[in-house]
């Protein structure tokens, strides 16, 4: 019986997660063909400024808080590879999306199991850039080329 219970309540949990993950997927794929997400890079930089993000830089990290690390990790590949983005700058991208990837995603899914927003977005994005930050400023003191924000 406890069996069957567990059974039970793992398939609404994953009905529960899917109900959220899906439609998200397909509002990356609408946003992805329509250019949103590149027209949004402009006005999402300025946060990131402070942390040596350029506005090229802004586009695979907005990706992967939003949508986890596949497509952010993805995108930065892409834009080092192109010369978007320097080296230096995808440790920084890379650091930031660590500790706040997905975190749309993950906050969607954990509000639906009952845990408060605050302190699911609050605490994660602020190490996200205070750890960021410090990156950037070793690599600053370290001689290396900052990017420009």
């Amino acid at each position: 019986m406890v069996l069957w219970e567990g059974v039970l309540q793992g398939i609404k949990g994953v009905g529960q997660i899917a109900l959220i993950v899906v439609p998200l997927m397909i509002v990356l794929e609408i946003a992805e063909g329509n250019g949103w997400l590149q027209k949004l890079s402009p006005y999402a930089a300025r946060p990131f400024r402070w942390i040596g993000v350029s506005e090229e830089g802004v586009f695979p990290l907005v990706v992967a808080m939003v949508f986890g690390l596949t497509y952010g990790s993805g995108l930065i590949i892409n834009h080092v590879r192109t010369g978007q983005i320097s080296a230096q700058e995808a440790k920084i991208i890379g650091t930031f999306m660590a500790i706040a990837h997905a975190l749309i995603e993950d906050t969607l899914i954990f509000l639906v199991l009952g845990a408060p927003l605050l302190l699911l977005v609050v605490p994660r994005l602020l190490l996200a850039f205070a750890m960021s930050h410090v990156i950037y400023r070793r690599s600053l003191r370290a001689g290396e080329q900052p990017p420009s924000p």
